[in-house]
């Protein structure tokens, strides 16, 4: 369309000469091609369309008026006439290019699934990649549809249902063979007999059931057409018990009903395993605002010890209106959240209101399951800062070994948010075994923390459209952390000096790259490892990108190490228009010049995720590649 708008141009009123010129600016202004691309909210492969729409036609634009140059005066009036409307063609030729990218780079597998045995349809039936994030499920007629990107069409489609058994398919033999009809095969269980003991039973609840402080989430199933399930382990007695209810706090009412499914699984040690109850339990509530209740006194449920409990949101329909509940932050109840059939677990930086009731005896002794699920790390020491004019909380976890190695100094990890992460990071810590100490920089409580961060974790002052009332302190933060924090700490503790790493999600992100900044215009080096999930890069008008890319020096005879990551969701989530993973993108490209070859960069985006999901899942992993 390009070739054809030039075409009728240069036949009324440009030589052919002038005609070449225009060409050559025109393909001057296209950008080279590049391995990830985002244009409008898509990602595909191709000719790198760097930032948004507009910025690309504008520096099109800008080079098609250069060609003004070699027009006489008597057409060039008509040429910026005509300049619109090549603009609007050159328009339409990218968008349908990246469509049609978007189309070839991913295949469509449609089916549906029944009954081997009776042929009748199965309905909400998960179906997807395992651990690939990607998956749909059957709807109430048992049909479904799932996008399968290129690079998965030789893994395995897996299709899963309580009470059926698993059945696996290559996707190159659905592909094929135009497989549209799927059998799954209804297990045959024998019913293991309970015994139920002579003692007085009384029901008592199992989770979180306190309000707390509580912040107001919005579940993940809003705009999506597959499940979306959120999990909590839970911890019983080692006698069986009977579960008699599943128990969700709903933040908001809505218009129509939801449909749900109650899951029950092992748990692995970090993340729910296999399932446990092979009963399938789904039900349809009414929202409203308060506790959901699940009754399971009909489904003879019987379990003890550890497991994790799941409700599953199951999309009934293609579009339905969100759900609303609530979560508490902080503490060290063990959470868990997957936005896809088949997907992977993930756990979040929050945890639900959700809780059990179970018929357990009177006479075994109580123990106190509130302090086990509510339980929360207070800190060792409140902080007054003299360069914030502040205090701050201040927690500590120590690696199991601290005490024996009674002569070795250990890495310390400086925290950001602590009030939200340290208790989360700290279990993952022990989990991995790590050898080093965890200091988490806090505040006094949840309140305090959402509006005091947003003032020390931010240079320049926020612009209006941030809408931050007090903002601009990162300076006297980073102070506070050099010079009163580090040497509170070294003193304290047994630390390697030349071995710190600091880590912050979204604002903390921010302020972690704005340190690293700070140390290379300073040729200081304070830190050794920085980790950056979901940073703010739109913050200040960009204004850390821009000093990245002013920078015109770095010591690269010393080696910093980088964590930087981001969620490939963040922009569907983002209605603010910060365009989340170009400024990452971009971002990224000016890391990787040679004048940060310094730095040692890992990047990742991840593609189940959006903001709040990076945060956890980036800290693990860091910490797990530093040991």
């Amino acid at each position: 369309m390009i070739i054809g708008a030039t075409q009728k141009i240069s036949a009324e009123n440009i030589t052919n000469k002038h005609l070449n010129h225009q060409m050559q600016i025109i393909d001057l202004a296209l950008p080279q091609k590049s391995s990830l691309i985002s244009f409008s909210g898509m990602s595909v492969t191709g000719y790198g369309i760097a930032g948004t729409s507009e910025l690309l036609l504008s520096q099109i634009d800008s080079r098609l008026c250069l060609f003004c140059e070699y027009l006489n005066e008597s057409i060039r009036d008509l040429y910026y006439e005509i300049r619109i409307y090549l603009i609007k063609y050159i328009f339409t030729a990218l968008l349908l290019y990246g469509v049609s990218c978007l189309s070839m780079a991913q295949t469509t597998l449609k089916g549906v699934v029944v009954d081997s045995d009776h042929q009748t349809v199965l309905a909400f039936v998960n179906i997807g990649i395992k651990k690939k994030n990607i998956g749909t499920s059957s709807l109430d007629d048992g049909t479904f549809s799932i996008m399968i990107p290129k690079q998965n069409e030789n893994d395995t489609l897996t299709l899963s249902m309580v009470g059926y058994s698993e059945l696996n398919i290559p996707i190159q033999s659905i592909i094929t063979t135009h497989q549209k009809t799927f059998q799954l095969k209804e297990k045959i269980s024998s019913l293991n007999t309970v015994v139920v003991t002579a003692s007085k039973l009384v029901e008592r609840k199992f989770g979180i059931k306190k309000t707390g402080t509580i912040t107001h989430f919005t579940d993940g199933s809003t705009h999506q057409n597959d499940i979306f399930e959120i999990a909590q382990r839970i911890q019983l007695d080692t006698i069986l018990s009977k579960i008699t209810s599943v128990n969700l706090h709903i933040n908001q009412s809505r218009k129509d009903s939801g449909t749900f499914r109650i899951n029950f699984y092992k748990y692995a040690g970090n993340r729910p395993s296999e399932r446990i109850i092979e009963t399938s339990i789904i039900q349809t509530k009414q929202i409203q605002e308060g506790w959901l209740k699940f009754d399971l006194t009909p489904y003879n449920v019987y379990l003890k010890g550890s497991f994790v409990v799941a409700i599953e949101f199951i999309p009934n329909k293609r579009t339905s209106h969100p759900i609303y509940y609530e979560v508490k932050l902080g503490g060290s109840a063990k959470n868990f959240v997957r936005t896809s059939s088949q997907g992977e677990w993930s756990v979040p930086p929050h945890h639900y209101r959700l809780f059990v009731t179970a018929l357990v005896s009177d006479k075994k002794k109580k123990f106190n399951q509130d302090e086990l699920e509510e339980k929360r790390s207070l800190p060792v020491t409140s902080l007054f800062s003299e360069n914030v004019k502040d205090s701050f909380s201040i927690f500590v976890c120590m690696p199991k070994d601290y005490a024996k190695k009674k002569n070795q100094n250990f890495p310390v990890i400086y925290l950001l948010d602590a009030n939200v992460y340290f208790d989360i990071i700290a279990d993952a810590m022990n989990e991995i075994h790590s050898k080093a100490i965890l200091v988490g920089i806090g505040y006094k409580d949840f309140v305090m923390m959402d509006s005091l961060r947003n003032r020390d974790y931010t240079f320049p002052k926020a612009s209006p459209q941030d809408s931050f009332p007090i903002s601009g302190g990162a300076f006297n933060f980073l102070f506070f952390i050099k010079n009163e924090i580090i040497p509170y700490i070294d003193k304290a503790y047994r630390t390697e000096t030349n071995n710190r790493t600091l880590m912050g999600h979204s604002l903390g992100a921010y302020f972690t790259l704005f340190v690293l900044m700070q140390e290379i215009l300073n040729t200081d080096h304070t830190f050794k490892n920085y980790v950056a999930a979901s940073p703010s890069l739109h913050y200040g008008n960009k204004f850390l990108m821009d000093q990245f890319k002013q920078s015109v020096s770095y010591d690269n005879s010393i080696q910093q190490n980088l964590w930087l990551t981001c969620g490939a969701k963040e922009d569907i989530e983002d209605s603010t228009g910060t365009e989340g993973i170009d400024n990452f993108n971009s971002f990224v490209h000016i890391l990787e010049s040679s004048k940060y070859k310094g730095i040692n960069l890992k990047v990742e985006i991840y593609p189940a995720f959006g903001h709040m999901e990076t945060a956890v899942p980036t800290f693990v992993k860091s910490l797990k590649e530093m040991e």
